[in-house]
């Protein structure tokens, strides 16, 4: 689910837009606690949900999350979301760049209006800082809540996938090839991951190990044992091109990782493998999988930057996952310190 909504903004902003880069070096002042380790990071700008998202905002934002990533996550383009966070980008010559997202409900309207919104993003600010656009979110796995079945869930996600690939060729021009830009998709890394196969360009797998019955210090081995073991051979077995093909499969990329720091309901605070939420349990996965992943090859998006208040509907830890609070403070933990590629 894309949007967040608090009592508090993340600061007034005002001195958003006024950074710039000398000498590879950005004008804003750095936070030392902060350390670009992270792969890519999941996004939501404030105000995603109710349209209140405001570009000072969103740079204020991408001043601290340029210090963390190159690469952020979005889910959705409702509220202009897209064009505010690569003009913040922009803006502050920073070096970051962005999967937009399409997020998936049953109706075609809301596809169309968000494809709308990417195409202003696409023709105001060109594509060199969007690095894929992904189709849908969890779309399949939530279907048996919308009453909908597998089925039909992956056929309109599928559908979305090659209706937009479409759309890219035709909005190109003879000065700007929007159908070079890869169209992929998110889900949770369920036996139907590989259904998705078929038609896009990169795969992100969703892994929690929070809600796979996993201690946090099981976590980091969990994902990558799991992304390996299952997902990979799941995606390869499910390609329908011949090994010798010159078509490629999907890059995998995994979608979602992360720790809850907290919880709204106490006795959903422990996970059924009796870990609580909480910040011993995010530092020790920040630790265990953030340097290791990196050296390792593995690319994926830490979930996620800021809490979520108005995750709160839903209950339990669902607001309680960003490394920082929703005022930008970063919680009390200690970013590790390592390259990534």
């Amino acid at each position: 689910v894309v949007g967040t909504r608090g009592d508090r903004n993340r600061g007034d902003g005002s001195d958003a837009g006024n950074g710039g880069q000398n000498d590879g070096q950005p004008s804003f002042p750095l936070d030392p606690k902060l350390h670009n380790s992270f792969w890519g990071l999941a996004y939501t700008p404030y105000g995603a949900i109710d349209c209140s998202a405001s570009q000072a905002n969103v740079t204020k934002d991408i001043r601290q999350l340029s210090q963390l990533t190159t690469r952020l996550r979005l889910y959705a383009a409702d509220c202009n979301v897209t064009s505010l966070v690569v003009q913040a980008i922009q803006d502050l010559k920073v070096n970051v760049s962005v999967y937009a997202g399409i997020y998936v409900h049953p109706d075609v309207e809301s596809y169309n209006r968000q494809v709308a919104l990417l195409d202003d993003t696409l023709k105001a600010y060109g594509t060199s800082h969007i690095l894929g656009v992904t189709v849908g979110n969890e779309y399949v796995l939530n279907a048996p809540s919308r009453g909908d079945t597998i089925v039909n869930a992956t056929t309109w996600v599928n559908s979305r996938i090659v209706d937009y690939k479409i759309h890219l060729r035709q909005l190109s021009t003879s000065s700007t090839n929007f159908s070079s830009i890869p169209v992929g998709t998110s889900d949770a890394a369920g036996t139907y991951l590989g259904d998705l196969t078929t038609v896009a360009d990169y795969l992100l797998a969703n892994i929690h190990p929070w809600f796979s019955q996993n201690t946090y210090e099981q976590a980091a081995w969990f994902s990558w044992s799991y992304i390996n073991n299952i997902v990979v051979p799941m995606v390869n077995a499910t390609w329908p091109s011949p090994i010798n093909s010159t078509t490629l499969p999907p890059q995998l990329l995994q979608g979602e990782f992360g720790w809850p720091t907290g919880t709204d309901d106490p006795p959903l605070g422990i996970n059924p493998a009796g870990s609580p939420a909480g910040i011993q349990g995010m530092q020790r996965v920040l630790d265990d999988w953030i340097c290791p992943s990196n050296r390792n090859g593995t690319k994926y998006f830490w979930f996620e930057a800021y809490d979520e208040p108005w995750k709160s509907m839903y209950g339990g830890v669902e607001q309680h996952w960003g490394l920082f609070h929703t005022n930008g403070t970063l919680k009390d933990i200690t970013i590790p310190d390592c390259p990534h590629d």
